[in-house]
């Protein structure tokens, strides 16, 4: 069952995709592999970014004095979108040339299959201890430490 702000995120996707149709000619064509890479992962973390402070701001309205607790994990969303700003800085460092030319479908196919996979994963975490990937419902309640500490 999803919720209310689960159905608005639906209906954000539904609205922006539609709206890169009108925006694709603002971007070049062709354009270098490391600017497609960037723009999508930089997509992915504005649509994570916007989550957390629409939940932030939700449980800030709300009474409950939820605990937090420590975990030894990352936001996957996250991971995939830190790591694709990594790529395109090696990309980019590296000189890489290729270009690809994307049409006005290709464009909206990908920002709204970029959203659709930030919205699928994003109640994933990695975990290093222990290794694993596990659900983590509105995970903002998690305090990330790199080593457990000694109690």
């Amino acid at each position: 069952m999803m919720t209310r702000a689960e159905w608005i995120e639906v209906l954000a996707i539904g609205f922006v995709a539609p709206i890169s149709w009108l925006a694709w000619p603002c971007f070049p064509s062709p354009t270098p592999v490391w600017q497609i890479v960037l723009g999508a992962s930089a997509l992915l973390l504005a649509q994570s970014l916007a989550r957390d402070v629409a939940i932030l701001l939700r449980t800030r309205r709300s009474a409950s004095d939820e605990s937090h607790q420590e975990a030894q994990c990352f936001c996957l969303e996250s991971t995939v979108g830190a790591t694709g700003i990594v790529a395109a800085a090696v990309l980019a460092g590296l000189g890489s040339s290729t270009q690809v030319a994307i049409g006005r479908w290709d464009f909206l196919l990908a920002v709204a299959g970029t959203m659709a996979l930030g919205f699928i994963i994003k109640d994933w975490v990695i975990s290093w201890r222990p290794l694993g990937v596990r659900r983590e419902k509105d995970h903002l309640n998690l305090i990330v430490r790199w080593k457990s500490r000694l109690k």
